[in-house]
């Protein structure tokens, strides 16, 4: 252990037994009370004197938490899955000191009024630290200042949440498009919530499969004026995307954002899924003002073809390039060669997730090959389809058409080359 390490630990160390001797609040143990369940992330609301945060932590039967206050001031505790049980003198004392000998930012949260840390058996530990460095990698730091600013890329947007809801008016076309794909009906409160925070004005086009009469009544309630069409199951959120590219549906827009209910995950977290698509939602829609931003950058600079998001951008230094092409290289490259692009003059670089904003004409090498009919009914294929070699072509075909590439995120717009990953804001997220 370093030595700056050990000297900060007995500063924390005197520094508790001098606030023991003056009085500090007592600490609070999260118990496990909703039965076995795997899994799952429990939310949690921590009320202190100044602000209400929301805690987002994986449950297990065995993993529990210890919240401990950081000054003179208590905190209120809200959550339907743990037992909420305050400590007495000694064992505060004890969970003071454990906090101060934490070094590894992944094993405990902090915050302003509080801080979190898991106890029980070491495996079950490691499902919150696992949990935090997960989060991490795709840029949500569950205690970071921009998760404590927007709790919403954690907890959700909800569909009753005010806003613009902008959409098509009967009066005349608009010159944006926001084309949303939903299969789950549980994603499409996330995906209405960030629509509503929208203040330009867009049209709104749903596609969905046979049998979501319950979402498509939903969608009607929230934006009366939307274009709701159902398609085949086939080509998850790519394939509607290119019918109505293909059929010339989007034509009349000059900036078209692609959003879908995303849900799958890495095959090995299910929650995951949830969590990557409001970052992504975020990230390309929701943050405050930058729906905005992004209209005026494309305006500003007709050079710029597609903007996505960010943190999500692939290859990256922590995604780097054969995790990136998983299974697809050899179906990717036979179709970029079709798009005109040889072997040796691919790159890879693409929005994983499939979540961007773009001009249509920059999609036109991609139109041009008439892959709407060619994608087979779903099979639940985890990766290697057409619709995943897809989602690394759609970039591909911005370039070839003349155009660059920009990212995207809650500060605004950056133009430039794949951005360099951190270990704050890894682009270490599975493809689709």
């Amino acid at each position: 252990m370093a030595r700056s390490s050990l000297e900060s630990a007995g500063r924390d160390v005197m520094t508790l037994m001098k606030t023991s001797a003056l009085g500090f609040q007592r600490c609070y143990r999260l118990t496990p009370d909703r039965g076995p369940a795997d899994e799952v992330v429990s939310q949690l609301r921590i009320d202190g004197a100044a602000l209400s945060q929301t805690v987002l932590a994986p449950y297990s039967v065995g993993l529990r938490y210890l919240v401990v206050p950081a000054g003179a001031s208590d905190v209120a505790i809200t959550g339907n899955d743990f037992r909420v049980e305050r400590l007495g003198l000694l064992p505060s004392l004890w969970a003071r000191l454990r906090l101060a000998l934490l070094f590894k930012k992944k094993k405990y949260l902090k915050y302003e009024e509080f801080s979190v840390f898991s106890i029980g058996p070491k495996p079950e530990r490691k499902r919150f630290t696992s949990f935090n460095q997960d989060m991490l990698k795709i840029g949500v730091g569950i205690d970071s200042d921009l998760m404590v600013r927007h709790p919403e890329v954690l907890a959700g947007w909800s569909a009753d949440d005010s806003g613009n809801g902008a959409v098509s008016r009967p009066e005349g076309p608009n010159s944006i498009a926001v084309v949303v794909h939903v299969y789950y009906d549980d994603a499409w409160p996330d995906i209405a919530g960030a629509l509503k925070r929208l203040s330009i004005p867009f049209d709104l086009i749903v596609t969905t499969v046979p049998g979501r009469e319950r979402l498509i009544e939903a969608v009607r309630l929230d934006f009366p004026h939307a274009d709701i069409e159902t398609m085949e199951n086939r080509g998850r959120d790519v394939r509607p995307f290119l019918v109505l590219l293909e059929r010339g549906r989007l034509d009349r827009y000059l900036y078209v954002c692609k959003v879908h209910g995303k849900k799958s995950s890495d095959g090995r977290k299910s929650y995951m899924g949830l969590l990557w698509r409001r970052r992504l939602l975020f990230d390309v829609l929701a943050a405050p003002g930058l729906a905005v931003a992004i209209v005026e950058r494309f305006e500003g600079d007709p050079s710029i073809g597609m903007i996505g998001p960010r943190v999500f951008r692939m290859p990256s230094e922590l995604y780097p390039e054969e995790l990136s092409w998983s299974t697809n290289r050899p179906m990717v490259l036979e179709l970029a060669t079709r798009m005109g692009v040889p072997t040796e003059r691919f790159r890879l670089d693409f929005f994983g997730g499939t979540m961007f904003w773009v001009r249509p004409d920059a999609l036109r090498p991609l139109r041009e090959l008439s892959l709407a009919d060619a994608f087979p009914h779903e099979s639940g294929l985890l990766d290697g389809g057409l619709e995943h070699a897809t989602e690394r072509l759609f970039a591909t075909s911005v370039v070839r058409a003349g155009y660059k590439l920009a990212n995207s995120d809650a500060f605004g717009v950056s133009d430039g080359e794949r951005p360099r990953a951190t270990r704050d804001e890894a682009a270490s997220v599975q493809p689709r």
